[in-house]
């Protein structure tokens, strides 16, 4: 009897094992890809689409046509990957000689081969979206067994996303924390040394530095850490 190929036993086990917190994350979606070309029904090529901000990217491919088809779709800004992320609904090509959507899209994709495709999406943030791309050179290649064990791939790597997300964002916070203490002391420190120079006041100082970041068309900080390195004769990095 034939393993059913949505058996949490079997494929998510698996892919439980890749997506472990510990491993990198372009390595585990690049095992992602590579494993659900090899395990989803009908699968020749597979890729992953993010969409950050409005500007897509194929973050992880098995290679073949789904370079050449996920490119196509980023040139013409719409397509059935980035529709699907944009929606947050599955597009499913069944036939590309037939299909009446995305018509500036498909005569140029059949040129690649493609026959048939499934754009699951990955509805990670509402600045990050994306979606899980099967592709194959047959029509009719992706039969329901495909879409349930395709939508369950989707799912995990959303979770495997969003967790990615928030250590991101985590670190981000503490650079720009950190960033922002530092350029604070170097202000400090140049308003300490025109206070020397010029006999006056916190305030006056400070007022002088924002005066020549006005004049100089700099920012307050790039001022401030010149006037430190010309006093010190060491470079500061902001």
């Amino acid at each position: 009897m034939a393993a059913d190929p949505i058996d949490p036993t079997g494929v998510l086990a698996e892919l439980s094992g890749l997506l472990r917190a510990d491993r990198d994350l372009d390595a585990i979606l690049a095992d992602v890809v590579a494993m659900a070309k090899r395990r989803v029904p009908g699968t020749e090529e597979a890729a992953i689409t993010l969409v950050r901000n409005k500007k897509a990217a194929t973050v992880a491919s098995t290679g073949g046509m789904a370079v050449p088809l996920d490119e196509l779709q980023y040139e013409m800004g719409y397509g059935p990957c980035l529709d699907a992320g944009r929606d947050n609904e599955v597009k499913h090509i069944s036939d590309a000689a037939t299909e009446g959507r995305w018509a500036r899209y498909l005569p140029r994709a059949r040129e690649h081969g493609l026959a048939s495709s499934l754009s699951i999406p990955l509805p990670v943030e509402n600045y990050l979206v994306g979606a899980l791309n099967l592709y194959a050179s047959v029509p009719g290649a992706f039969e329901p067994a495909s879409l349930a064990l395709g939508e369950a791939l989707a799912a995990h790597i959303t979770a495997a996303l969003s967790h990615a997300e928030a250590r991101r964002g985590h670190r981000v916070r503490a650079e720009n924390l950190e960033r922002a203490m530092v350029t604070r002391s170097i202000i400090e420190q140049a308003k300490g040394i025109i206070m020397v120079q010029r006999k006056c006041t916190a305030g006056d100082a400070f007022d002088i530095l924002r005066q020549i970041s006005m004049d100089e068309n700099m920012r307050l900080a790039e001022v401030a850490a010149q006037l430190v390195e010309s006093a010190s004769g060491h470079r500061v990095e902001l």
